[in-house]
């Protein structure tokens, strides 16, 4: 009997396969261990590639760290050179201070004692032409208090056979006040001297020495002296000195 076509569907042959369960259990069994299997080696390969990176995470800490702890020490050891330089360098500048502010003492105590033989030389030597009463230099230096200086003047005798000098210096500070020129006698202006005349009365010299305080508004420009004095080395001394005030 001829098989009768079915046109517009395309037929399939049909093969008649044996119902086998167990074949399907192991199939997919082993599908099942082969994914296990690779899974549990992909974990196990990673595991090991963190391991490895842990690790060498690990050794370049411990690098820097040493790296670190190297170089702390090294900072430490430099920090302790610069102190001690540093150090000898400030002793070194307080010592050459010292020794330099020392030479400037010195210097000053070898000029001072050589004003001092060449004014006991002039005193016990004079020259023919110098004996007699000679006025030395005036000295102004300032004081803590405001507008008011020290004065330090010196009287002496050049002879060779000294004799008691016996006399007056009479002196007063001129300047300038409210425009005008004006003059204070030294007895108003320092309380270490009592009257216009100061009394001279000495054999080889005559220290006139005080304080004076300048009034407001007056401003000093000369002092003028006048010196009078008796017997062998009679003299009669006018003399102008303009107002510098020394350095402290």
């Amino acid at each position: 009997m001829a098989r009768k076509k079915v046109k517009g569907s395309k037929q399939y042959r049909m093969k008649v396969v044996p119902h086998r369960p167990v074949f399907g259990l192991m199939s997919v069994a082993g599908i099942a261990g082969l994914l296990l299997v690779a899974t549990w080696s992909a974990y196990y390969a990673g595991q090991y590639q963190e391991r490895n990176r842990s690790e060498e995470q690990a050794r370049q800490l411990n690098q820097l760290r040493s790296q670190f702890l190297n170089a702390s020490t090294e900072n430490e050891r430099l920090r302790v050179e610069l102190a001690s330089a540093e150090q000898s360098a400030l002793i070194e500048q307080k010592a050459s201070e010292q020794v330099r502010a020392e030479l400037v003492l010195e210097q000053s105590r070898i000029a001072e004692l050589r004003e001092e033989i060449a004014f006991y030389r002039g005193l016990m030597a004079p020259a023919a032409a110098e004996q007699g009463v000679s006025v030395g230099d005036l000295t102004i230096s300032p004081t803590a208090a405001e507008r008011r200086y020290q004065y330090k003047l010196v009287v002496q005798q050049l002879a060779a056979n000294h004799q008691i000098v016996t006399g007056y210096v009479s002196m007063k500070v001129v300047g300038s006040e409210n425009g005008a020129e004006a003059s204070y006698p030294l007895h108003v202006l320092s309380s270490d001297v009592e009257a216009e005349r100061i009394g001279l009365r000495f054999k080889y010299f005559q220290n006139i020495e005080g304080e004076l305080q300048l009034p407001e508004g007056f401003t000093p420009e000369r002092i003028e002296l006048s010196l009078r004095s008796g017997g062998r080395s009679g003299a009669n001394v006018d003399k102008r000195y303009a107002w510098l005030v020394q350095e402290s």
